[in-house]
């Protein structure tokens, strides 16, 4: 079974939202140890509760998510938090340099990343629901092309720019931005639920 001509680019559509947002959260977060030394002092048992607070709020952000997108919108929930990321990642530079912003500053980014899958997942399956797995398996390829490319983006910005870590957070934030902006024009075309099964 197959969405017929994948959803007329819908489902591409919808996958590149999903690889330009994990792709701006791991140009950061793949050094976020170094990018929060100035607010732990390069103290690993400081760094600990800074990646809890982000750890915790990305599964607040992903439950919090689930709840929403079965009563609202799902391309409506996820704009909201794209527009939180772009902000939080914006203000790295300034939010890193001590342990209590930081603190905050991982909270609300990660509540923000946390948002990102499961509206995605629920676009993609209305397109077809029969086509589900191979949609969701699409999705899942997404994210870790994100993750992948991410880490990659951080190293080159950091090599060929100069870039200090916490100043990745900006270089993530035109990223995430450009996420915000796929998202925006995808969620002005209708999601068809045409599926053809062969």
């Amino acid at each position: 079974m197959y969405v017929e001509a994948a959803a007329d680019g819908v489902a591409a559509a919808l996958l590149a939202v999903t690889t330009l947002a994990f792709l701006g959260t791991y140009t950061l977060y793949t050094y976020v140890a170094p990018a929060l030394r100035d607010a732990t002092g390069g103290d690993e048992a400081l760094l600990t509760p800074v990646l809890l607070a982000w750890g915790v709020a990305v599964l607040a952000g992903n439950a919090a998510a689930g709840r929403l997108v079965d009563r609202r919108d799902p391309a409506r929930v996820l704009t909201g938090p794209l527009a939180l990321a772009v902000l939080a990642l914006a203000l790295t530079p300034l939010a890193t340099r001590a342990l209590i912003p930081a603190l905050l500053w991982a909270a609300v980014w990660g509540v923000a990343v946390g948002f990102v899958v499961v509206p995605q997942q629920h676009r993609l399956v209305a397109l077809g629901p029969a086509a589900a797995p191979i949609l969701l398996g699409l999705n899942s390829s997404a994210l870790y092309a994100g993750m992948a490319l991410g880490g990659g983006l951080g190293g080159l910005a950091q090599e060929w720019f100069g870039l200090s870590p916490a100043g990745l957070g900006p270089v993530a934030a035109v990223v995430t931005g450009a996420a915000l902006l796929w998202h925006l024009g995808t969620s002005r075309t209708r999601t068809p639920r045409r599926v053809v099964q062969r």
